[in-house]
């Protein structure tokens, strides 16, 4: 099967299945220093992502601002896995009243585990578009809060007028900018792959691996399985 019909296979299930697997199997073979491991992990993933939308806003001639850092964000919900809304515009917060992840998470038995990637990425993505930028997270679905909110320190829209061309100019920008659920979840595997290889050292650290990588499987499938591992081989600090 190619690559593209691979992955309209991929969504955002799993994108958090392999992430809370990798988180889980860390615990449970290190404790609290395989949880520590996963953290660091997850703020790799997050700004070599950040960085990633950087460079695309650079090559663009734009500059690093906070409003251009969500215009240039990687992933999209075209299936309505989550509810996201703007609660205020001026300075500009978002909220989550509903979330793919948090569900996927739930539904596999990996909350816990899966909360650490809500606590860490969204303040690594800001940090690694630019690290003078800020983004405050007040409250986590997974965490028992009503709502995620995120408060993007120094983004601001003048109105709907505003919020409306900046969704515009997004949907133009979106050709270049999203990736694939594949693309995600490769890159979730490449960064934790990483960290654990050279943290715990190529038995324990495979271990974890091999042992994350094989309930992805089962629950997914070999095919999908051989796909993320090849997708996972790339540089994901190129655009």
């Amino acid at each position: 099967m190619e690559r593209g019909a691979l992955a309209a296979e991929f969504y955002i299930e799993d994108h958090a299945v392999l992430y809370g697997l990798l988180v889980k199997y860390a615990r449970l073979e290190k404790g609290g220093e395989g949880r520590e491991a996963a953290a660091r992990a997850t703020v790799r993933y997050g700004r070599e992502r950040g960085l990633r939308m950087a460079m695309r806003c650079r090559a663009d001639g734009r500059e690093l601002s906070p409003n251009n850092y969500l215009d240039y964000g990687e992933w999209f919900d075209d299936r309505g896995w989550s509810d996201f809304r703007a609660a205020s515009l001026r300075p500009f917060v978002l909220e989550a009243h509903s979330c793919g992840w948090k569900k996927s998470w739930g539904k596999y038995g990996l909350t816990e585990d899966g909360s650490l990637y809500c606590q860490i990425v969204d303040v690594e993505l800001v940090r690694g578009f630019n690290p003078a930028n800020e983004v405050l997270v007040d409250g986590v679905l997974t965490q028992g809060a009503k709502k995620c909110s995120f408060h993007f320190s120094g983004a601001a829209y003048e109105g709907e007028d505003d919020l409306a061309a900046a969704a515009a100019r997004r949907t133009e920008l979106r050709p270049r900018t999203v990736k694939d659920f594949l693309f995600h979840s490769g890159h979730v595997l490449s960064a934790f792959r990483g960290v654990y290889l050279l943290e715990f050292g190529l038995d324990k650290g495979g271990r974890i691996l091999g042992q994350a990588l094989a309930d992805y499987g089962a629950v997914f499938g070999e095919v999908k399985l051989r796909a993320l591992i090849l997708e996972s081989e790339q540089n994901y600090l190129l655009i």
